[in-house]
């Protein structure tokens, strides 16, 4: 479900306001009382609309790459064997770049090896909130990206595939658009407005349009 015409274009009014960027914000409680800080990942708002279980956390995916672990029990990844099958292979993948000090393996160099499996993760978060693949312009000139952000490297040392933040980005053309997120602990819904969070090492999953969750929140503060 898209958003309507009219609040694309009070978003697009925000936008020509404040075209060198701001940050604006709602609290979220103000409007849903019985909101949860604890629920508001950033990853749960960004990839569902807080529709996802708690315990479909993308985290599980990443850490049983690096650690070689189980998936989180009970979760949609763990009750999907594709998913740990996924997991275990590039678990074992990790293993290799790490023993051959990060070189190419099998002709894929490491960074490309990381963005792979960042934007498969990324990918499989979204579709599993029921979001649509998809790229273009969608009915009002508008275009819904998923965008994950993840640390390539801390301290000078190389880190296994991970996320440390995600959000919305509504394109809303001629270089305009708005970037919507969550932080834990907190139920304050974030705007950038022709700004965001980082513009390096992210992921973008175009998706054809938002989740029920997300047009509930949408709907209430615009």
């Amino acid at each position: 479900m898209p958003l309507t015409h009219q609040q694309l274009n009070q978003l697009r009014t925000l936008c020509q306001q404040n075209p060198i960027g701001a940050i604006g914000g709602a609290n979220l409680s103000a409007y849903f009382p019985g909101i949860q800080a604890n629920q508001c990942a950033c990853w749960r708002w960004a990839s569902s609309g807080f529709n996802t279980a708690i315990g479909d956390d993308p985290a599980w995916m990443f850490t049983a790459i690096m650690l070689g672990s189980a998936l989180n029990p009970g979760s949609t990844w763990a009750n999907t064997p594709a998913a740990q099958a996924y997991a275990n292979n590039r678990y074992a993948e990790y293993l290799q770049y790490q023993a051959n000090n990060y070189q190419a393996v099998n002709a894929v160099t490491w960074n490309n090896w990381v963005t792979s499996v960042e934007s498969i993760i990324a990918a499989s978060t979204c579709q599993l909130a029921g979001l649509t693949p998809g790229a273009g312009p969608q009915t009002n000139g508008e275009r819904y990206f998923v965008v994950m952000h993840f640390d390539r490297i801390s301290n000078g040392q190389n880190n296994a595939p991970n996320y440390t933040h995600w959000w919305l980005k509504i394109d809303l053309g001629n270089g305009q658009f708005c970037c919507l997120e969550m932080f834990p602990g907190s139920t304050n819904l974030a705007c950038r407005i022709n700004n965001a969070y980082a513009v390096a090492d992210n992921v973008e999953c175009e998706v054809t349009d938002l989740t029920a969750g997300h047009l509930a929140v949408l709907n209430a503060v615009l």
